[in-house]
């Protein structure tokens, strides 16, 4: 019996904790406590809810920008230009992973003097947002043209100081036996009519000067050149061709122009070649400035050109009709001989003399 008294006790003691209280006076009042819970989230299957997980991980951090781009080249990286022609730059790509095509925000810097044979270096840089920067050269070599050594027996006919009255003649004589020959033309003679029909007739145009004065045109360097310039001017103007092909008054072996401006053979020929320039003279001479004989300026030719496989011949025949009397026999002669004959160019076996000045 006491027992289940204790155990009453104690049941009544814990319902009277939780759900009682006692008054003033001793009476019990019960208040109703019940315990406050908060809940989030949606309800589990079983209808027990759930709670949200409050996040703890941090973003992870983009990694920074530290390839370069990709800056290419187009074309070779080491070229050679011809002087005096045209040189186009190849071109470039460049990429980057990032930010993509920058070839519009590429840097050249750098240039190239096609007039000047040398040695020329274009450099490139291109960098992308980050700052990383990507470079790249191309050396362009400007420099004479290779000589190209034709096959056989070789002559070449060049005609200084023209055109003249016999020009047209001379034309007509060239084309009866479909020769090319080479025409170093002088200022005082040039007219719109006449170089066009030199250049339709697919003859080579050189430069020899604007004025024959030998006191005007080697007066001074600046003077020759003055002169080499506005005679390639008037050629270009007449023919819509840069001829690189020059003969020197006298022919660079001339002394004459010791007396007007000492030395100025050496510079000059020196300066035209960086310049891409080609001067031609001559090995065989047709004498026509000593003889008015026929006969005899053509037996100077013969003579001469036996002796050489490549033969520059230098004649005057668009002023002096004895003169261009003696080429159609040399024409003959020579096919007959098995020579063949050829218009200079740029890449043509050159024939220079020892300068004296």
């Amino acid at each position: 019996m006491r027992s289940k008294i204790v155990l009453l006790a104690t049941i009544v003691g814990v319902v009277c904790l939780g759900a009682c209280r006692v008054t003033e006076n001793g009476e019990k009042e019960n208040v109703g406590l019940t315990p406050k819970v908060t809940v989030t989230g949606e309800p589990t299957v079983g209808g027990t809810p759930s709670a949200t997980p409050i996040p703890t991980d941090t973003p992870t951090p983009v990694p920074a920008d530290e390839t370069a781009p990709r800056l290419t080249l187009l074309g070779e990286t080491t070229m050679k230009v011809i002087a005096r022609s045209e040189f186009t730059e190849p071109g470039f790509l460049a990429t980057d992973d990032v930010d993509g095509d920058l070839t519009g925000q590429v840097r050249v810097t750098g240039e190239v003097d096609i007039n000047w044979c040398g040695s020329y270096t274009l450099q490139y840089e291109v960098s992308d947002a980050a700052g990383n920067v990507s470079t790249a050269e191309r050396v362009v070599e400007v420099a004479q043209p290779e000589t190209i050594y034709p096959e056989g027996k070789v002559i070449y006919m060049t005609f200084d100081d023209g055109p003249g009255q016999y020009t047209e003649a001379l034309l007509d004589l060239l084309d009866k036996y479909q020769i090319k020959a080479t025409f170093f033309v002088c200022g005082n003679g040039i007219t719109s009519r006449m170089l066009p029909k030199i250049k339709a007739a697919g003859h080579s145009i050189g430069a020899h000067c604007k004025s024959h004065e030998y006191s005007v045109v080697y007066e001074s360097d600046e003077a020759y050149l003055a002169d080499l310039q506005a005679i390639t001017d008037m050629i270009y103007e007449y023919t819509g061709e840069h001829t690189t092909l020059i003969r020197f008054p006298g022919g660079s072996s001339n002394q004459v122009s010791k007396s007007v401006c000492p030395g100025i053979m050496t510079r000059m020929t020196e300066r035209v070649t960086q310049m891409g320039y080609q001067y031609f003279d001559w090995n065989v001479s047709a004498g026509d400035c000593n003889t008015k004989d026929t006969s005899e300026i053509l037996e100077n030719m013969k003579k001469d050109i036996k002796k050489y496989q490549y033969s520059i011949v230098l004649q005057h025949p668009e002023h002096r009709q004895y003169s261009l009397d003696a080429i159609e026999e040399l024409i003959v002669w020579a096919l007959d001989n098995d020579y063949t004959f050829l218009p200079l160019s740029p890449s043509s076996p050159r024939v220079t003399h020892r300068i004296a000045n």
